[in-house]
């Protein structure tokens, strides 16, 4: 995670110094969200949604005045409480980890996420710009683990359980509000829904879900 900060800090600064010569516009944004798993099986279903955050860095390039095509990378920590009506396995590195029927289990999901898709905006009004954005998000995934008081295990390595790659969609709407220059605070709402199965369980078809708040700095 320390890595990781230090690559934010760095594409961040590169980012600023860009921003002030060129016509595409970047942004950076930590998000805080509401996540849940959803299933179209009877043998899972939602058992309550978990706190979790988005951050990333976006670029925004404005083929017409007010239309952009947007791409970011970030990560995103998604995931879930399940219910399970059959019993179940995940692996654990080389273990398995059985939830027995009427047992609940918790669900950490890491991604890297690389939202891509259109960004409209409004004519400036004041100080603020209202925009639009619609598109996908194709995700690597980077660590899972499961935690089961019933089943009596806790942050179990699962990533054998866990497809690799996944890919939702998402619309948002916000506001930048200008601070000075091309610098801008961003504020925001996101909806995002899965479109695939998460996991190898061929019984039990999960979605990722999550609703945002967007907080960022647009430079």
């Amino acid at each position: 995670m320390k890595r990781l900060l230090i690559i934010f800090i760095i594409l961040s600064a590169a980012i600023f110094i860009h921003a002030q010569t060129s016509p595409v516009k970047f942004s950076v944004h930590v998000n805080p969200q509401f996540a849940w798993l959803s299933s179209d099986e009877e043998v899972v279903e939602p058992n309550g949604s978990i706190f979790h955050m988005q951050t990333g860095l976006n670029m925004d390039y404005f083929f017409a005045e007010n239309y952009a095509f947007s791409m970011g990378v970030g990560i995103n920590n998604l995931g879930g409480n399940l219910l399970y009506a059959d019993s179940t396995e995940f692996s654990s590195k080389g273990e398995t980890l059985l939830v027995e029927p009427g047992q609940s289990v918790k669900m950490n999901l890491q991604y890297i996420d690389i939202p891509i898709g259109l960004k409209l905006k409004t004519e400036e009004l004041g100080y603020a710009t209202f925009f639009l954005k619609l598109g996908f998000n194709p995700m690597i995934n980077l660590n899972a683990k499961v935690s089961s008081e019933d089943a009596g295990f806790d942050k179990e390595d699962v990533r054998e359980s866990i497809h690799l790659f996944n890919l939702a969609y998402h619309a948002g709407a916000g506001v930048e509000y200008k601070l000075g220059g091309s610098t801008a605070a961003i504020g925001g709402i996101r909806w995002s829904s899965g479109l695939i199965d998460v996991t190898d369980n061929d019984r039990a078809n999960v979605q990722t879900n999550v609703i945002s708040i967007h907080l960022g700095i647009l430079f």
